[in-house]
């Protein structure tokens, strides 16, 4: 059995290799563009990837400080904190 590589303070209710996935493609894209801290590409592509792995209509939003309050399909929700940029990740 695969365990989700989250922190105790990030949050998903995607399958667990759904969220592995997930996480893998938020961690490695966001590590393309924070060097430059383009928050708006890193999000773009993220997004991009999600749709073209999992399907249409996801959402990435990504900041140093932010809350939510979103409606979105149950089991495709991700928000976590990588370093101290929070990624949030849903379908709706």
């Amino acid at each position: 059995m695969k365990v989700l590589l989250l922190r105790q303070e990030d949050y998903s209710d995607m399958p667990t290799e759904m969220g592995n996935e997930a996480v893998e493609v938020c961690t490695t894209t966001l590590d393309k563009f924070q060097a430059n801290r383009d928050y708006e590409g890193a999000s773009a592509a993220i997004k991009n990837t999600l749709d073209k792995k999992f399907g249409p209509s996801w959402h990435c939003a990504i900041g140093e400080g932010f809350g939510f309050n979103i409606s979105c399909q149950q089991k495709f929700l991700l928000h976590l904190y990588y370093g101290k940029v929070g990624i949030l990740c849903y379908k709706s």
